[in-house]
Formats: C-alpha cells, sequence, structure tokens
C-alpha cells in the first residue's frame, strides 16, 4: 500500500475534557477582530480565492448571521452558516455563537467533514468525518456544546483530513 495514500488518524473530539466554553459571550469587536485574525493568518486558506463569509443582521431575531464559503487549498470549500446571540452589557454589544454548520467538500469532488448542530429538537453536535477520496464515512460522533470546534479549528482539521490529497504533506 502507498503510504501517501492513507489517511491520518483523525481523532475525535468527544474524548476533549470539559472545558470552558470557546464560544461564550465576547465583546462583537473583539469576535470580529479574532474571527478576521485568523482567516488572514490561517496557512490552509487559499489566498487566491477571495471568501463569502458576510456578517448579517436578524432584525426579527436580533441575531448576527455568519454565512457564505471559505476556499481552501487542496481544493476545500467550506461552507460557513452561524447564528451568533446577542446582547448589550451597558453599551456594549456581546455576542456569542448559537447554531453553527459547517460543510467542507472537494470542488467537483467527495464531502470532507460536517459539523452542526441545526436540528430542531436536538441540543446535541454532530461531527461527521468523510474519506475526500470516497466520500464515506469515517467518523461519526456527538459532541458537546464545550467540545465544539471554533472555525480555525475546523480549518485546521480539513488540513488534516486532506493530506492525503497532496502527496508532498502525506
Amino acid at each position: 500500500m502507498d503510504v501517501r495514500l492513507s489517511l491520518p488518524s483523525i481523532p475525535g473530539r468527544a474524548s476533549i475534557p470539559k472545558r470552558g466554553d470557546p464560544h461564550d459571550w465576547n465583546t462583537w469587536d473583539r469576535y470580529q477582530t479574532i474571527h478576521e485574525k485568523r482567516l488572514a493568518d490561517h496557512e490552509f486558506v487559499d489566498r487566491s480565492q477571495p471568501h463569502t463569509l458576510e456578517f448579517t443582521e436578524d432584525t426579527a431575531s436580533g441575531r448576527l448571521h455568519l454565512l457564505g464559503y471559505l476556499y481552501c487549498l487542496r481544493g476545500v470549500i467550506l461552507e460557513v452558516d452561524k447564528h451568533l446571540d446577542t446582547r448589550y452589557v451597558g453599551r456594549v454589544l456581546k455576542v456569542r455563537g448559537e447554531r453553527y454548520r459547517y460543510v467542507a467538500w472537494i470542488r467537483e469532488g467527495h464531502p470532507v467533514l460536517r459539523y452542526h448542530n441545526m436540528h430542531q429538537y436536538d441540543d446535541y453536535y454532530h461531527h461527521r468525518v468523510f474519506d475526500p477520496r470516497t466520500g464515506e464515512q469515517i467518523l461519526y460522533e456527538r459532541l458537546e456544546r464545550y467540545q465544539f470546534p471554533t472555525l480555525s479549528e475546523v480549518i485546521d482539521e480539513i488540513e488534516v483530513v486532506t493530506r492525503a490529497l497532496d502527496p508532498q504533506t502525506a
């Protein structure tokens, strides 16, 4: 078997021990700064294709919504659909991640991974990983909120899962 074609071991996130909530309340200014910096600094983001991620306000619910596509190396597309709760503390707007959907696939190819907590009557966070060469699901787990990754951790995982597609990094 060609070692370059073997998938790396994908550790599940369900084994992450109880910790603080990485999606807890943060000021809107700080949240935006972190978001922009992580996207600008992440080595797996494809700089040749600008992302379409955009924050909008849902005036009916008061939530902020991040929606769009992020283009990564190795032909990976990541769709982001994220809902942020909002509240004011004094005059400071604070946000907290509430609903998430991250779906990554190879352009004109197979799925790579899915994370979400979008089921209406389900408080679980779902995590699925696929073999990017075949589309076969290789990992499924239910997560608690504190185990759910941040956007930059999702990008990190995509990079690891797709290494088998790049002979130089496999």
